[in-house]
């Protein structure tokens, strides 16, 4: 499917202030399974229009079958954005629904493949001193949903995912407000304890961040 009905690009994002930090692996080494929507600072996957218009995004990782999903129903989208029959209002309320109930379509396997990595939860979960955010399920009444260990329950990333780009209906990539899409989770971590297999040990985030603000 990559290869018949997409043109594949790449930008270099190492630069940008929204870029996470992994230290202990090194650009060369193969990522190792992880959940859909992990490192979500490191990576994003953007489809485009020829014109250079969002139809999704994902940020993060995501195993392929999570992510031949996602394409296909990018495709759906593109249909609605050249649909002509349409008025830009029309197809922006179409994109919203869409969005939404694509959800419903996911799997259970997707489900389980979206959780969140601890140590995200763990920090999402401290950003909520002042109110809940966009990442925790909320009860009827209004309140923070609580999981069996009486902590805040995590959305779903699949589900943060759309939820997200439902807000975002046919945005130029130019105007796509990438720093708030992937702001969930922690910018930094270290799973190799700042040693890669060639023993070479990294700089911490602080001074990494600041000399890229200089650049």
């Amino acid at each position: 499917m990559l290869q018949r009905d997409f043109v594949l690009g790449w930008k270099n994002i190492a630069k940008e202030e929204y870029v996470g930090s992994s230290h202990g692996y090194s650009k060369r080494q193969t990522s190792v399974g992880t959940t859909n929507g992990a490192g979500p600072g490191n990576l994003q996957i953007f489809v485009l229009s020829p014109d250079l218009v969002v139809m999704h995004a994902l940020p993060g990782f995501w195993h392929p079958e999570d992510l031949a999903r996602e394409l296909r129903f990018s495709k759906v989208l593109l249909r609605l954005w050249r649909d002509e029959s349409r008025s830009r209002e029309q197809k922006e309320r179409m994109f919203e629904r869409l969005q939404l109930a694509e959800i419903n379509n996911h799997p259970k396997a997707t489900f389980a493949r979206s959780t969140w990595q601890g140590f995200d939860a763990q920090f999402e979960r401290s950003r909520m001193k002042t109110g809940a955010r966009d990442t925790v399920l909320i009860t009827d009444a209004g309140k923070i949903k609580k999981d069996r260990f009486g902590m805040p329950a995590m959305k779903p990333l699949n589900v943060l995912v759309h939820e997200r780009m439902a807000r975002r209906p046919f945005i130029a990539f130019s105007d796509f407000d990438i720093a708030s899409f992937v702001d969930y989770g922690r910018k930094f971590y270290d799973n190799n304890q700042g040693i890669d297999k060639r023993r070479k040990t990294f700089r911490p985030p602080p001074k990494k961040r600041k000399k890229r603000r200089a650049r």
